[in-house]
């Protein structure tokens, strides 16, 4: 059974488990998907899905964060990934992320995981501010960071050995 770490809506955000393998596995091997992500748009092969599922499900437990697995409610499909990292998994910037596989693109789903996974960070995990980055000519993306309220900041090469669009997110200030 996967242990729920939040939800939403329509979504579960769980701790990644073995049990999400083979649908990640599906939606990581499939080249279009993996377009935008990583260096090069490469695939990853079952095992280096393996490893990323171990690397997650450590990374919740040592820092209460991690790139979740997203199951929609409804179907209790795992539909993908997302939430919160040290950048590159090595940084001290927060990186917000997200990733589905392409059978559930265009239904709000990673702006409602961007909204949800920030507000976590801010209100449980007490993170004052997020990056995100994405490549300049994924209009997409671009379009959720914006609706899930990043700022974008031009063109970096800091991460990842590419050059990608970054996005910044502070912690909201609450009035009184």
């Amino acid at each position: 059974m996967r242990e729920v770490v939040f939800e939403t809506d329509r979504l579960e955000l769980c701790v990644p488990c073995a049990a999400d393998v083979d649908a990640l596995a599906g939606y990581w091997g499939d080249p279009e998907t993996m377009k935008y992500l990583g260096k090069n748009g490469d695939v990853w092969t079952r095992e280096q899905v393996v490893q990323r599922v171990e690397r997650g499900a450590r990374y919740c437990v040592e820092r209460g964060m991690t790139f979740w697995t997203v199951v929609e409610k409804a179907s209790g499909m795992v539909i993908g990934q997302g939430g919160l990292v040290p950048i590159a998994f090595n940084g001290d910037e927060i990186e917000l992320g997200y990733r589905f596989g392409k059978d559930h693109w265009g239904k709000g789903y990673a702006t409602e995981v961007a909204q949800a996974s920030a507000a976590y960070g801010f209100e449980r995990l007490g993170v004052e501010e997020l990056i995100a980055v994405c490549y300049a000519e994924n209009e997409g993306s671009r379009a959720v960071l914006g609706k899930a309220g990043f700022v974008e900041q031009g063109m970096t090469d800091l991460y990842y050995d590419v050059r990608l669009m970054l996005f910044r997110m502070e912690k909201p200030v609450c009035e009184k």
